[in-house]
């Protein structure tokens, strides 16, 4: 598809600084997939399937046995005269149980296939959603620092008034309520740059959180200011998504597994076959007492439930109930995926012309603001003026930094909506 960069060029001065120990985007997200417990658990859900995976494919071959026993008696056995059971008697067994028939144990093995695969998807799916969350967490750090600076700029515009409005009123050009009115909008500075400084240090929390640091330890990020242009159709997306969600992925999994569910359950109707060997080596508790005897046996063994009370029918109807669960649920979960990439998508929209009207804004609040207070020192503003301008221009660089980073969260929201792909490889549509 194509792209292109579009850049806002700032009617005010904006000068950014590579700084020495700066964190990227790209470096943020390595940290986070290498450090984040939830990365760490979902691996390790993977290590357990393998595990059971390995113990169901057990039961489809022989398990031998062996036990051995001396036992101790307080006297030999005797019978006529004749010793029957010696004082000491030795046992040694070795079996075997190789299971020919029963229909639960392919399908048991099968399930154990697809809970694999399943939490294969789950892990890709953690994956997506950290990637996102960590995407989230540096552009909202970005944007309280925006935040903070457009806060501190204020403070410093309204000192500056506040200069002015003094001299004027030692002058007795304006009246001392005027004074008031400013100090009172310079303490309303102050408190938002405080707001602001706490709102930073919050986002910068969550973001070492999710990179698994000391929730205290510095934070320096790259800026972005370049931003890709994207033209995508929304059917391509949503068709992008259902292909590959790691989520649908796994739920096809989990219909699989409840699949196999029904199968074990209708295997317990059906006989139980099994081969049966044993070798066994005695001593001392058979004529005559001081040889061994030792002997060998072979059994087919055949077992079925011929009433057990609606047990297994029951289980039948649990496991058909449980499928249906599951049919319902992936339903669900692809309204929901649909729903995820439409709300992404709206918002990258919306997000995109916000910047384009929160540029213009600022150009006109800026000059707005500068000429007023130029009028104000010619006597033809008034001081209401000149603090009403200076809001609205603080108010126009916050909008423009919250749609800025609106719409690189917006990005970062439509890839983990279609799959965790970049954007790039969604069709745009044309041909």
């Amino acid at each position: 598809m194509k792209k292109s960069l579009f850049i806002i060029i700032l009617a005010f001065p904006l000068i950014v600084f590579a700084q020495k120990g700066s964190l990227t985007l790209e470096e943020s997200i390595s940290i986070a997939l290498k450090n984040n417990a939830s990365i760490k658990l979902a691996n390790e859900k993977i290590k357990e399937a393998k595990a059971e995976q390995s113990q169901a494919l057990s039961t489809l071959f022989p398990k031998i046995g062996s036990s051995s026993s001396y036992t101790r008696l307080n006297e030999k056995t005797t019978m006529s005269s004749v010793v029957v059971s010696s004082d000491e008697i030795y046992d040694y067994n070795l079996n075997l149980i190789q299971p020919i028939f029963h229909g639960g144990l392919i399908p048991a093995y099968q399930l154990q296939q697809e809970n694999l695969k399943a939490n294969q998807n789950n892990f890709e799916a953690v994956q997506n959603d950290l990637i996102m969350e960590v995407k989230r967490a540096y552009f909202h750090v970005l944007e309280a620092e925006k935040f903070e600076k457009v806060a501190e700029e204020a403070v410093t515009q309204v000192k500056a008034h506040l200069n002015v409005v003094e001299a004027y009123f030692k002058e007795g050009l304006v009246s001392e309520v005027e004074v008031l009115r400013v100090k009172v909008a310079l303490a309303n500075a102050q408190q938002n740059l405080v707001n602001a400084d706490n709102g930073k240090e919050l986002a910068k929390s969550l973001f070492n959180s999710l990179l698994n640091r000391d929730l205290s330890q510095e934070v320096i990020l790259e800026d972005v200011l370049a931003l890709e242009d994207y033209n995508i159709v929304l059917p391509s997306a949503i068709s992008q998504a259902v292909s590959s969600r790691p989520e649908i992925k796994q739920m096809q999994n989990n219909l699989h597994i409840s699949e196999k569910g029904v199968s074990i359950a209708r295997s317990f109707f059906f006989p139980q076959v099994a081969l049966i060997g044993n070798w066994d080596k005695k001593k001392g508790a058979e004529i005559p007492v001081d040889k061994w005897d030792e002997g060998w046996s072979a059994v087919v063994s055949v077992e079925m439930d011929v009433w057990d009370w609606g047990e297994n029918l029951n289980g039948v109807r649990k496991a058909n109930a449980q499928l249906e669960q599951t049919k319902s649920s992936f339903e669900l979960l692809k309204n929901n995926v649909e729903l995820e990439v439409r709300q992404a998508y709206f918002n990258l929209l919306s997000a995109k012309e916000k910047i384009k009207l929160q540029d213009e804004a600022i150009k006109e609040a800026d000059k707005n603001f500068r000429d007023t207070s130029l009028r104000f020192k010619e006597g033809l503003s008034t001081n209401t003026d000149v603090l009403d301008a200076q809001t609205l221009l603080s108010q126009a660089k916050t909008n423009y930094y919250q749609s800025l980073y609106e719409y690189n969260i917006a990005v970062s929201d439509l890839e983990r909506a279609v799959g965790g792909k970049n954007l790039n490889g969604v069709d745009n549509g044309k041909k």
